[in-house]
């Protein structure tokens, strides 16, 4: 039973590796904030967003309104903050295409 559970746990692992690859990082973009501000970086959805956020607020709540808040991760230093969205957007399924709503044929 443990090995089944760390060879779940490793299968994670790699998703998060795979997924974070391409990870866009605000080090280096400070010249870009003010002196009471920092670079703020998010990669979602493979796109890289950017801001500057006051130093005083967590690094987590510039992105609550595009990231669900158990879906945000983010790294935190001293000078910067990049996060990373985890969510995946969902797209409406097109007419006709989800399950029959037809009524089941009752036998009598």
């Amino acid at each position: 039973m443990a090995e089944k559970y760390v060879l779940m746990s490793a299968i994670l692992i790699v998703i998060t590796i795979s997924r974070t690859s391409g990870y866009f990082t605000c080090q280096g973009r400070e010249r870009q904030c003010g002196p009471d501000r920092r670079p703020n970086c998010l990669q979602k959805n493979e796109q890289p967003y950017f801001q500057c956020t006051p130093k005083r607020q967590p690094c987590e709540s510039a992105w609550l309104s595009c990231c669900p808040r158990n879906a945000l991760t983010c790294h935190k230093m001293p000078t910067y903050c990049d996060c990373f969205c985890l969510h995946r957007q969902q797209t409406k399924p097109k007419p006709g295409w989800g399950p029959s709503r037809a009524r089941p044929r009752t036998r009598l």
